[in-house]
């Protein structure tokens, strides 16, 4: 797991928010309070990872109460940041 943090480190993301996405794939969808906990990532921090993931386009939220979040497939994420950094 730690490569694949230190790959998406290199793209960009922050070590939360790289942590944060890997915890999500691995659920496929969870609230930010599951994500917070499986990931060890504080829950006063977990809203802004979150909120940092989406703007980066790495997942998606669904309305409601909780919020669920669902990660993006990696293949369609580092797809397009390649072709960001190709271009």
């Amino acid at each position: 797991m730690d490569e694949n943090i230190a790959t998406l480190k290199g793209i960009g993301l922050t070590k939360y928010e790289a942590e944060a996405y890997v915890t999500l794939t691995s659920l496929i969808s969870a609230t930010a309070v599951e994500v917070a906990e499986k990931s060890g990532i504080p829950r006063s921090k977990i809203y802004d990872v979150l909120k940092g993931l989406i703007n980066k386009n790495f997942i998606d939220v669904e309305d409601g109460r909780p919020l669920t979040y669902t990660a993006k497939s990696p293949v369609e994420v580092l797809s397009k940041k390649k072709d960001q950094i190709d271009s």
